[in-house]
């Protein structure tokens, strides 16, 4: 089976481009830069290039492919529309599999960048195409850009309650259901929650953060005034700071959790908790 994969050089298309060749699969990435398709090949991925924005060149680029992993670029402001692009693209290619990666509770209009992803599901699910929904929670590789921080300051500082709970998902397992969903005719049809198989809170996740450290690391709330004021310095889009201040202001009050069940069913096996997946991602030993 080849699988046109979208944004394909981005952290979640490659590692389902990994997973997916992992199983036997051939993906075809597809992306906007030809610098993406050089930087594919060099990790063994074939690659072409199409701009989300073009339905001829995604046409195209779907041509000779067996199945459509939708990749949505995420916080984008047309994010739906993109989408409603990408799938009519693969209707018009003759693409019959059609694999949507959205998130775990879309259907927040308290989230904005959630509820696009809800309208993209919605259209998806207007079509003829043979349809899946991914719906991942917060990937544990987030964590990672905060790392260095944690282990140098002793501090990891988030913009919303402390206290409030996650389910993450370890981004490997996600690439692996995704091949999962693929290679099994009777997940067409069906919206999958992934979640991680630990509910933990982000005061959890500094401690955690500390003992793969070495060292205490205490887990403040930043001021969310604070941070907008330091992402706008920074030169961060406005849109997206307006659509990660509403999500904050969620995970405030909600913080955001799912059960681990369905992604335990599609991988066979238990979900990877979080300290295993930093330890293999982070080169640590132990």
């Amino acid at each position: 089976m080849r699988v046109a994969v979208t944004g394909a050089n981005g952290k979640t298309g490659r590692a389902v481009a990994h997973a997916l060749s992992a199983a036997g699969l051939t993906p075809v990435g597809v992306v906007r830069r030809p610098e993406s398709v050089d930087e594919l090949a060099e990790s063994g991925v074939t690659a072409r290039r199409a701009d989300l924005e073009d339905p001829e060149a995604l046409s195209l680029a779907f041509g000779d492919v067996d199945a459509v992993y939708h990749v949505p670029p995420n916080m984008h402001p047309r994010e739906d529309q993109l989408g409603e692009r990408v799938i009519a693209a693969a209707e018009r290619a003759g693409v019959e599999r059609f694999v949507l990666h959205s998130v775990l509770h879309p259907y927040v209009p308290a989230m904005p960048h959630h509820l696009r992803k809800a309208r993209t599901e919605l259209a998806l699910r207007a079509t003829g195409l043979a349809w899946s929904i991914l719906q991942p929670a917060s990937y544990t590789q987030n964590l990672l850009p905060f790392w260095t921080a944690a282990r140098d300051t002793g501090v990891y500082a988030v913009p919303y309650d402390v206290h409030q709970p996650f389910t993450p998902v370890d981004l490997a397992d996600v690439g692996a259901a995704a091949a999962a969903v693929l290679t099994d005719s009777s997940c067409v049809f069906g919206s999958y929650e992934l979640a991680g198989p630990q509910q933990l809170t982000s005061a959890d996740l500094g401690d955690l953060l500390g003992e793969l450290a070495g060292r205490a690391v205490v887990t403040r709330r930043r001021d969310l005034d604070a941070w907008r004021g330091a992402m706008s310095a920074a030169g961060a889009d406005a849109g997206e700071v307006d659509d990660l201040a509403a999500m904050f202001t969620w995970y405030d009050a909600h913080g955001l959790v799912g059960s681990p069940l369905v992604l335990r069913s599609l991988l066979g096996r238990e979900p990877t908790d979080v300290a295993t997946a930093l330890r293999r991602d982070l080169e640590l030993d132990g």
